[in-house]
């Protein structure tokens, strides 16, 4: 079995609130021997965005010649994208030694899948001897397992509603969970729009005594444009000053996400960190996010992006139309699990789609929305979508009917990683 296998077979795919916590990962990582306690973090939780800020973080502290550890979630196509030391993934061998290891502890016993994988990742970086590691929160904040660091800098980067059944179903309630990453008297860096979500976390980090920066206020940027090469900008930001930055991940809300990134650099600069100048504008330019806004290699009339929320497809739709300055999709294939709000979805799909055709799917994700409750659920909003039971075989039809058009595939990054083994484009072993 591969790796993913045996960790699905011992561990399974646990998502309920009753499997959250911190201590089973705890009593783990001690019998490990703390691993983290060997290297310093940067713990970076939010709805959207936060797989961005890490990769343009790290990237820029591997550009300032610090060994990096960078630790997301999920995977596309190899489980060992999610754990990487200067950007390369693990070894297969060592994990698998390591997760036998696990296996035999009592400590290991009755953890979940996310449990054992942040063990895993964690004993890697101290293997690897990392000296920072970028860690992203994988549900929520206060109960994931990665909220056992003693970070250095906590990052919260927006807050929307997504996986409601573990989260809430209020802004307020779900500011309240990523809130719980900040620690007492450790600096949090919020990106987060003015509203009660950020009310929520302005409170929680006074009730820590937690030095609270708004990205907005840190960081002065301006958007330049979008092109064939990304995202460009200029900021202003100490202690570097003034930056002409450019970046390859594509939309506006990039510029955000910059940003908070920029904003975390800079605190991390105050806590001694040398970050010159050169690393920033180097490391922005060679980040890589794969899956995300982003054209196939392989067939460059198809495209697919992760978005699976209605914060995320608001972003999709205007950096489509507005950023890239494309035509709308001249077929969108559509995947969505079975928690995400698929009426609001449609809605903001529709007016931006017309006279875009939609052909509904399922990935091979088992919380996967069926393709034809799918397809009910969009005509209910009055989309008239066709069906296909597999991503690849509704990329395929896709393609055979846009003849010089652009096919958008969105709503789930596993979707994406079924497309990316069919035509192309999966992250290697080097990011």
């Amino acid at each position: 079995m591969s790796l993913q296998q045996s960790l699905e077979a011992l561990y399974g795919l646990e998502r309920r609130r009753d499997k959250l916590g911190l201590e089973g990962t705890r009593a783990l990582l001690g019998a490990l021997g703390d691993p983290h306690a060997e290297w310093a973090s940067v713990h970076v939780a939010g709805t959207n965005g936060k797989g961005s800020v890490c990769a343009l973080v790290e990237r820029v502290l591997r550009e300032a010649g610090i060994r990096t550890g960078l630790f997301t979630s999920p995977h596309l196509v190899d489980f060992r994208e999610r754990i990487r030391v200067d950007g390369q993934w693990a070894d297969e061998k060592r994990l698998a030694r390591r997760l036998a290891l696990v296996s035999r502890l009592p400590e290991g016993k009755d953890r979940t899948f996310f449990e054992v994988c942040t063990a895993l990742a964690f004993d890697d970086f101290a293997a690897r001897e990392v000296e920072w590691a970028v860690v992203e929160v994988g549900l929520g904040g206060r109960l994931d397992s990665t909220n056992v660091v003693e970070s250095t800098l906590s990052v919260i980067t927006s807050i929307g509603v997504d996986h409601p059944e573990v989260l809430g179903r209020t802004p307020r309630q779900i500011a309240a969970e990523k809130a719980g990453i900040i620690k007492p008297e450790v600096p949090v860096v919020s990106g987060v729009a003015p509203g009660e979500a950020a009310d929520v976390i302005a409170r929680a980090a006074d009730q820590q005594d937690a030095p609270l920066v708004l990205a907005a206020e840190r960081v002065q940027a301006a958007w330049l444009g979008d092109g064939p090469d990304g995202l460009r900008c200029t900021a202003e930001v100490a202690p570097w000053g003034r930056l002409e930055l450019a970046c390859p991940l594509h939309g506006r809300h990039q510029l955000a996400n910059a940003r908070t990134a920029l904003a975390a650099l800079s605190m991390l600069t105050e806590s001694g960190v040398e970050i010159g100048s050169e690393a920033v504008v180097e490391g922005f330019a060679r980040t890589r996010w794969p899956g995300r806004l982003e054209a196939c290699p392989g067939e460059p009339r198809l495209w697919w992006d992760g978005a699976h929320n209605p914060d995320g497809f608001a972003a999709l739709a205007g950096a489509w139309r507005e950023d890239l300055g494309f035509e709308p999709p001249a077929v969108v294939v559509l995947a969505l699990a079975q928690d995400k709000d698929a009426g609001a979805i449609a809605r903001l799909l529709g007016p931006w789609v017309t006279p875009a055709r939609v052909i509904a799917t399922q990935s091979r994700n088992p919380r996967a929305l069926p393709a034809g409750e799918l397809r009910a659920r969009l005509g209910a909003e009055g989309l008239d979508a066709q069906e296909a039971p597999g991503v690849a075989e509704a990329v395929e039809a896709a393609l055979a009917g846009a003849p010089g058009g652009r096919v958008l595939l969105c709503g789930s990054l596993v979707a994406v990683a079924e497309a990316m083994e069919a035509f192309g484009g999966a992250p290697g072993e080097w990011l």
